[in-house]
């Protein structure tokens, strides 16, 4: 949101506003300051055009004051007086704010000034007037008694030192505390004292060589400033252009940069979007990202206003956007959606949405956000083929290659810190029979329930993988063996438990476990800890299935009762069990 003003910005504001008014006010009842009486119209045209004109140029972002437009205030002092020269410089002040404002609207340009157009327009009034009055004051005080030179010289001198002390108070009225950086002030007035120059010699002109001359040479000053303007002008947008595409190339590069998981891809396009947009939460106020690749499940996330992290889920947004500080017409959302499409067939990788309010949205930056759609598909794509091949395309779990990298890492991690590790290989009892008796779409079901309760029973660091077939492995950091035969235990009897139908009948699944620890047991690399849990599952399928144990070394295994065997005990062969109950 908009932040609302303080009521050291509404003084600010009001002090220089209604204190221009009122001296004009009073200037209009002393006889000395309207003296001149107005000009001729064709003459007031004239110098009005030719103001607007050279005040438009504003090289220098700090201060909106008359700038160029300045030179036409000598001559509004020589023919119509001092308060018709400071009503001129208020009007004159108004207009080229208007402009600027329908300028920067036709050529897509952020204006400079932050502030509100009435406001900003209502104070450079006022400070106009007052300024001018001020220098009129001089005028007065000098005609006649000095030469015309040194009494411009002054007058112009006066001017320049009534606006500095007034930017100087509203400064300081705004943010007492601030440094004042009295360069931002002087450096605009620079053009203010260049306007005075120019001014002094068209009156001179006029003096001498008359003034049809005289509009002639304020013509071309005004001509001067227009073009010097419309090059400052296609300046700015090459500038805004090229920082546009540097703000695209660098978005481009890091939606290029590899990521392992699609909640930050969503992540960072939001963050994308609100660059590309400019957002400071007054123009984008919400965002949704949809993952729609064939074959995933389906996922969203989103982000709000109060939003301090991406959220999964669907927003709940208002009918309305907030309320804008004035007076506003109250509208409704505008919906930005973009498909992510891959390539060549058009598949519909993802999508997004976003709430702008249309009343602060700028169409360029929607052409902007539309030309990194590309880099925002390819980022999806490749976070989805990341995926293919990390992941089993049956069972949602991790594949055999990403055990095999993890386990190294976390045994050298364990070596280092001294902290435990364990592995759960499990394997789904007489697998073989389902397939033939069912087929192997019933198979492939019960594999896919199987995963399905272990990555429910996995905590967030351990890693689910299918290590081929029927077998599974949990890999525990931070487990010891008791603590990972427990958890075995637990998923047996989770498995067990399952309401498995095939064709309206339930299918008893049951499954065989062997667990294995380090430091527990004496291991080099950590994929030796995968033949440890391999022998401990073996004999637990030679003791009859359905059963875990830990490997505890030397032959030796422990079951969940606490109970120590060995290879040696002989354990009769155990029936097989009825499937189908």
């Amino acid at each position: 949101m908009k932040r609302s003003r303080s009521p050291r910005d509404l003084w600010a504001s009001l002090l220089p506003a209604a204190g221009g008014a009122l001296a004009l006010a009073i200037a209009w009842r002393v006889p000395a300051l309207t003296a001149g009486g107005p000009m001729p119209a064709w003459l007031l045209v004239i110098l009005l055009v030719s103001g607007i004109a050279a005040a438009c140029h504003r090289p220098a972002v700090g201060i909106a004051s008359l700038g160029l437009g300045t030179l036409v205030l000598p001559a509004a002092f020589r023919l119509s007086g001092v308060a018709w020269a400071a009503a001129m410089a208020a009007g004159l002040l108004l207009a080229v704010e208007l402009a600027l404002r329908i300028v920067h609207r036709l050529a897509a340009l952020q204006p400079a000034e932050r502030r509100g157009f009435l406001p900003r327009s209502l104070e450079g009034s006022g400070r106009a007037a007052l300024a001018t009055l001020g220098a009129g004051g001089a005028w007065l005080g000098l005609a006649g008694r000095w030469s015309p030179e040194p009494a411009l010289a002054v007058v112009a001198a006066v001017y320049l030192l009534l606006w500095t002390g007034l930017e100087i108070a509203d400064r300081k009225i705004r943010r007492p505390e601030a440094p004042l950086q009295i360069w931002k002030i002087l450096v605009p007035l620079s053009l203010d004292a260049g306007g005075w120059i120019a001014g002094g010699v068209i009156l001179l002109a006029g003096d001498r060589a008359g003034w049809p001359f005289a509009v002639f040479l304020t013509a071309c000053f005004a001509g001067l400033a227009v073009e010097t303007t419309r090059h400052g002008l296609l300046h700015r947008k090459a500038q805004d252009r090229a920082r546009d595409l540097e703000r695209l190339r660098r978005a481009s590069r890091r939606m290029t940069t590899p990521l392992e998981e699609m909640a930050s891809i969503a992540d960072r396009i939001h963050t994308e979007c609100e660059k590309v947009l400019e957002s400071d939460k007054s123009r984008l106020f919400w965002f949704q990202f949809e993952a729609l690749a064939p074959g995933s499940e389906f996922r969203s996330w989103w982000w709000g206003p109060d939003s301090e992290v991406l959220e999964e889920g669907v927003p709940e947004p208002d009918r309305y956007p907030p309320k804008l500080p004035g007076f506003h017409r109250r509208t409704q959302w505008q919906i930005l959606e973009r498909l992510l499409r891959a390539r060549p067939d058009a598949t519909a990788l993802a999508r997004i949405r976003l709430w702008c309010d249309p009343r602060r949205l700028d169409p360029k930056k929607i052409e902007l956000l539309d030309s990194l759609l590309p880099q925002m598909t390819a980022s999806v794509q490749r976070c989805l083929l990341d995926r293919e091949a990390r992941e089993d395309p049956l069972t949602g779990v991790a594949m055999r290659r990403v055990l095999e990298k993890r386990l190294h890492e976390v045994h050298t991690r364990c070596c280092e810190t001294g902290a435990a590790m364990a592995v759960l290989l499990c394997d789904l009892d007489h697998f073989k029979r389902i397939n033939d008796t069912w087929g192997h779409p019933a198979g492939d079901a019960a594999l896919v329930a199987v995963a399905g309760v272990l990555k429910g029973m996995r905590r967030a660091e351990d890693l689910c993988c299918r290590y081929g077939g029927e077998e599974f492995v949990l890999l525990m950091e931070g487990t010891n063996g008791e603590d990972g035969l427990a958890i075995a235990e637990r998923l047996r009897q989770a498995i067990e438990a399952l309401d498995f139908q095939v064709e309206g009948q339930r299918v008893l699944l049951t499954l065989s476990a062997g667990v294995a620890s380090f430091p527990d047991l004496y291991i080099k690399t950590g994929a030796e800890l995968i033949l440890f849990a391999d022998e401990a599952l073996y004999e637990a399928k030679r003791r009859g299935r359905n059963r875990c144990l830990l490997d505890i070394g030397q032959g030796r295994y422990m079951d969940v009762e606490g109970d120590v065997l060995t290879t040696e005990e002989a354990a009769p062969a155990a029936a097989a069990p009825r499937i189908f109950v």
